[in-house]
């Protein structure tokens, strides 16, 4: 929401508020004060001052009033909340032990129902491919060499968030930066039609400057060429690398872009998404941002692991629905590329697409994360950075293993955020109660993403298992049914 919206949401909360008291209060005798001071001379200071002065003991007075108004506003913020009760419980201590900053804190920081509506009503209107839904459950339900369990899943997805499923993609596993942005250099020279990337955290460092001279140079060849990062995770990035992209014929664009981001709400919609799409015809997704640390590592957490995916088929297609629709998002005069042809199957592989946030209806990645676990059958393995899922996640974790299936998660030894750090190792001792196997990476710091659900299914992408990725953030997974990719990652 724009800053003067909020401000004049407050204000007239304010000027609302401050009626209340004024009607609750004693009229007659403010009237009469009122009407002494104008025929005694006195000015309009001096009444405010004597009203003010007498302030405390109205509040006293007609204290009962005020509680039960702010009891009220509690509630509204009971039905806000209604889709996450562990938030609810959040806010709900927070404004009932800390009533006038608890208060502050929620009109400041709180949800904002408008950006929200706003994002699922542009995710409506600019749906790049009506899908004609009868059809294509028909196609999962007779899907050939997707298990009874995946189906479900498969189902899941499409209905909470109209993941296509998609069958003769080619998925390569890439580990680490080294690997990652060799193929995606390469994809980029290679590149003949258009461009799009898009990705939360881009660094000017080396790899930065070598992906902007990349994009430059292939846009002043003519191609189409477009460029979202997140205003937050490339917060450091500097008016001068952009300024050079866009005089360099790039198209680029900061999502969500803020001021002030203490005082912004809209600093909690961050697009976490990683995309590159080449022609339409190769694409990457998956943890890795752009910059040297994932090379390099980083002074005091040393070697970056992280994992990335490179696609061909048809899956690209639903790819680049993503990148589109966040791209009208930043710009209403994108126009999609017109495709004269139909995406070319170049492997075995089924697979969806999915995305996440605040214009998801459901929290798609979330349940497709609690579909796999619950219907896994012999082991569940989990990669994460953060490890702070919410109750639901947690209690499928900890009932998996308790029902008998290997159930491992892989966090780092040390983190890149403290407080996240300790919210992770605090979920750790219960998940070992229950017998769940937790590892750490001692190498270094691992960032990746990696959910693998028996030796069939493997979910692969931008999503944490925490609240900010699961609940509030844009985010892109891939959920991926083919035994021999499993096998790969689980390997890996």
């Amino acid at each position: 929401m724009r800053r003067k919206n909020r401000n004049l949401i407050v204000l007239l909360f304010l000027l609302g508020f401050s009626t209340v008291i004024f009607i609750l209060s004693n009229r007659a005798a403010i009237f009469e004060a009122v009407r002494l001071a104008v025929s005694e001379g006195h000015s309009f200071r001096y009444v405010l001052d004597d009203f003010l002065g007498k302030l405390p003991d109205i509040l006293m007075k007609y204290s009962t009033s005020l509680i039960w108004a702010y009891g009220i506003f509690i509630a509204g913020v009971i039905l806000l909340e209604e889709r996450n009760p562990d938030r609810t419980i959040r806010w709900l201590l927070v404004l009932i032990l800390l009533p006038g900053i608890g208060f502050l804190l929620y009109i400041f920081l709180g949800p904002d129902i408008r950006i929200r509506k706003n994002f699922r009503q542009l995710k409506k209107r600019k749906n790049p491919r009506p899908l004609e839904v009868g059809p294509i459950l028909s196609r999962i339900k007779e899907m050939q060499g997707v298990e009874n369990s995946g189906v479900k899943t498969t189902m899941l997805l499409f209905k909470n968030s109209r993941a296509l499923p998609t069958q003769g993609n080619q998925v390569a596993m890439l580990l680490n930066g080294s690997e990652t942005y060799i193929e995606i250099k390469k994809a980029l020279w290679k590149a003949r039609l258009y461009i799009y990337l898009e990705f939360y955290a881009v660094h000017n460092d080396k790899i930065g400057n070598d992906i902007k001279d990349i994009l430059i140079a292939k846009a002043k060849e003519g191609l189409t060429v477009k460029f979202i990062y997140d205003s937050v995770g490339s917060w450091k990035l500097g008016k001068k690398y952009v300024k050079e992209l866009k005089d360099g014929g790039v198209h680029t664009h900061s999502f969500l872009p803020i001021s002030f981001p203490m005082l912004r709400r809209d600093l909690n919609y961050r697009n976490h998404r990683k995309i590159v799409i080449v022609d339409g015809v190769t694409g990457f997704m998956g943890g890795l941002n752009i910059g040297d640390h994932y090379i390099s590592g980083e002074p005091g957490l040393g070697f970056w692991r992280d994992t990335h995916l490179k696609i061909e088929g048809p899956a690209v297609g639903c790819l680049e629905d993503i990148f589109n629709t966040d791209c009208l998002f930043c710009d209403k005069e994108h126009v999609p590329f017109e495709r004269t042809s139909e995406y070319v199957r170049s492997g075995n592989s089924t697979m969806q697409i999915v995305a996440s946030g605040p214009d998801s209806n459901w929290q798609s990645i979330h349940q497709g994360y609690f579909s796999l676990i619950t219907n896994a059958k012999k082991f569940v393995l989990v990669t994460t950075p953060y490890l702070v899922p919410g109750e639901s996640l947690l209690t499928a974790l900890t009932v998996a293993s308790l029902s008998g299936l290997d159930v491992r998660i892989l966090i780092p030894r040390k983190g890149d955020n403290r407080v996240a750090h300790w919210a992770t190792l605090s979920n750790v001792e219960e998940l070992l109660k229950a017998g769940v196997k937790v590892y750490s990476y001692h190498r270094g710091f691992i960032h990746s993403k990696i959910l693998v659900a028996d030796d069939f299914i493997v979910s692969v992408g931008t999503a944490n298992l925490d609240a900010r990725s699961l609940e509030i953030n844009f985010e892109v997974q891939a959920f991926i049914y083919d035994r021999a990719v499993a096998k790969d990652f689980i390997k890996a």
